[in-house]
């Protein structure tokens, strides 16, 4: 395979998979550029298929968006993982809880212990209840 078509399939495989991680995401181009820490014209020509990305940036989003480095170049969809990651609200709640400090996410995590604690225990009253 000689490299212009090599280089334009690599575009292309990128570019596609990062408007599907952008609209998985609910982001603007401005928001998902900014989110990257990337120029608005940089991303953009990147996510047209327009530039390659460096390696440091397609790493930079993989930790980002806890995507293996590998699932660039495979078959799988980000819309696929995404549908399976959105079926619940985990996907965006460990996305925000990772932009927390750490004071922050010892609380959260806190908060989070007592309301499961709380419905388990409503849950098991329950099910005391129609036992009877």
């Amino acid at each position: 395979m000689d490299k212009p078509n090599t280089e334009k399939e690599l575009k292309t495989c990128i570019s596609t998979k990062l408007q599907q991680i952008r609209k998985a995401n609910g982001y603007s181009i401005e928001k998902m550029a900014e989110t990257l820490s990337l120029d608005y014209s940089v991303f953009y020509h990147i996510l047209n298929g327009t530039y390659l990305p460096r390696l440091t940036t397609l790493w930079q989003i993989s930790k980002i968006y806890n995507i293996p480095l590998a699932d660039w170049f495979g078959k799988v969809t980000f819309e696929q993982k995404t549908v399976s990651d959105k079926k619940s609200l985990e996907f965006s709640v460990l996305n925000n809880f990772r932009k927390l400090d750490n004071p922050t996410k010892v609380l959260v995590a806190k908060i989070i212990r007592r309301f499961t604690s709380r419905k388990t225990r409503v849950n098991n009253m329950r099910n005391h209840q129609t036992v009877r």
